[in-house]
């Protein structure tokens, strides 16, 4: 067990420089969208294009002074620095897919800068890259080309690959099933995020994405429910608005499949949850980030969002002819079971369906995420124990089984410590009920890396019919410095 939990210092360090990475690369990626942005509506001397440009050099230079050089190369889908693939944050994937899109777009596939650049330079690159023609295979010839003629040789331009089965380079590759449930939630995130500050700003709001998302959603739901429900070991706590609508919507959609719902009503159940914090954006921001108690008045304002949800969602007249069973699970959503939340009710009424599904996976998602109020958040297993106490009281009994056997004894994403001396993560729920202690596990490598992973299935037994491996305890990931989210984006 000490050797183990000692590798797993190797783990925190490894963690910390992928996460710089990541960060660095993010950060890349954004300065050179808005540098495509800028440049192709104002001219080269532009206070904020001079600003990005002058900001972009530094972390480029830095870059190439830490690592000799720097390219940035697509393969397929993916974005690749210096051949380590990026894995995009939620801020960044906006970035990443205009980047990935527009490039592809002119058959550019990689550009490697050599040794550092100069303000000239990388002006003369930004512009030469916007002026290109769209859908021309001789692009990257004809970008050096240019780059010459202006004295440039510190950069260089690949063309686009070319990868069998691919129709023309616009076709999204199929892939891997993993690949395109994370591009569908970091999409999502996103997409919320834009309709609450559309919302937010009194602005036309476009809300069709959301509902294309939301099926997108089902269809991965319906192949592979465990690869989404291990998405939302993902806590975003600078996007918490938006990453735990999606996250409540997985959740969601996971209970209506178990329901037997129709895909209509699982759509509707889907948006229902994407929607049902909107009424947020009706609250200033200043009392929705306090890091301390909210006083009474505050208390009152805040709820009074499932009702300001409910007239947001009826003015978004892009939805067309919403069914009511929408708009009143998002005014049930903060009811309680037994009607002792809130809003107030003149009369008492049963809380819906949909209400009483919001009420269960807006609650254990918001326990075991990290708020500005409450850092550090509570386990999986101690949220299930909190939340098995209120069952009849807060939560639908029914509804409340159905989830726990969702998600399992142990839930997808928990730290556990098995009687082999091993930690890992649970990775997937046993697909049989009878084996809900029993879940699919992925252990730490030797060295407490992702390298050398073993997936384990807890239901295996030996030729004497005893399982070979089972669950001591649960551990506190936060206790280990342990970031569970990123066994589930790698």
């Amino acid at each position: 067990m000490e050797s183990t939990l000692e590798s797993h210092d190797v783990a925190r360090k490894t963690t910390m420089a992928d996460t710089e990475f990541v960060k660095t690369g993010n950060n890349l990626l954004l300065k050179l969208h808005a540098l495509m942005r800028i440049s192709r509506t104002y001219d080269s001397k532009n206070v904020a294009l001079v600003q990005f440009i002058q900001e972009s050099l530094k972390m480029i230079n830095s870059f190439i002074e830490r690592e000799g050089s720097f390219s940035l190369k697509i393969v397929r889908d993916d974005l690749y620095i210096n051949q380590q693939r990026l894995r995009y944050s939620v801020e960044g994937f906006n970035s990443f897919k205009y980047l990935l899109t527009q490039w592809k777009k002119r058959f550019i596939g990689e550009v490697i800068f050599k040794e550092p650049v100069d303000e000239r330079m990388l002006r003369a690159f930004i512009y030469t890259l916007v002026d290109l023609e769209e859908g021309q295979e001789e692009n990257a010839t004809l970008f050096n080309q240019k780059l010459q003629q202006e004295g440039i040789s510190a950069v260089q331009v690949n063309p686009l690959e070319q990868f069998e089965g691919e129709d023309g380079v616009h076709t999204v590759r199929k892939g891997d099933l993993k690949d395109v449930a994370k591009k569908i939630f970091f999409e999502t995130i996103g997409t919320v995020k834009e309709v609450v500050t559309q919302i937010r700003g009194d602005q036309h709001a476009d809300v069709r994405k959301l509902k294309r998302l939301a099926q997108k959603m089902i269809h991965i739901m319906m192949e592979d429910e465990s690869i989404l429900l291990g998405l939302t070991t993902i806590k975003n706590y600078d996007e918490y608005t938006y990453n735990h609508s999606v996250n409540v919507s997985i959740y969601a959609l996971a209970i209506g499949r178990r329901l037997g719902f129709s895909r209509e009503t699982l759509t509707e159940l889907g948006l229902t949850a994407l929607f049902h914090d909107m009424g947020k954006s009706k609250i200033p921001i200043e009392v929705l980030n306090k890091p301390g108690a909210l006083d009474e008045k505050e208390w009152a304002l805040m709820k009074k969002h499932p009702m300001a949800g409910v007239e947001t969602v009826l003015n978004l007249k892009q939805l067309g002819e919403i069914n009511p069973k929408m708009v009143i699970g998002i005014f049930d959503h903060h009811l309680k079971y037994n009607l002792t939340g809130y809003p107030n009710l003149y009369h008492k009424k049963e809380t819906s369906l949909f209400g009483r599904i919001l009420q269960i996976v807006d609650a254990y998602d918001a326990m075991t995420t990290p708020r500005v109020y409450k850092k550090t958040p509570y386990t999986l297993e101690q949220t299930l124990a909190i939340m098995q106490k209120e069952s009849g009281i807060h939560f639908d009994p029914i509804l409340l089984k159905v989830f726990v056997n969702l998600v399992g004894v142990f839930p997808i994403g928990s730290l556990v410590l098995l009687d082999s001396g091993d930690v890992g993560i649970v990775y997937k729920a046993h697909p049989d009920p009878k084996w809900i202690d029993r879940p699919q596990v992925v252990l730490f490598g030797k060295d407490g890396t992702e390298e050398g992973k073993t997936f384990v299935d807890l239901s295996e037994t030996d030729s004497d019919g005893h399982y070979k491996w089972s669950i001591i305890k649960t551990l506190d990931p936060n206790q280990y410095h342990i970031n569970v989210a990123k066994y589930f984006c790698a």
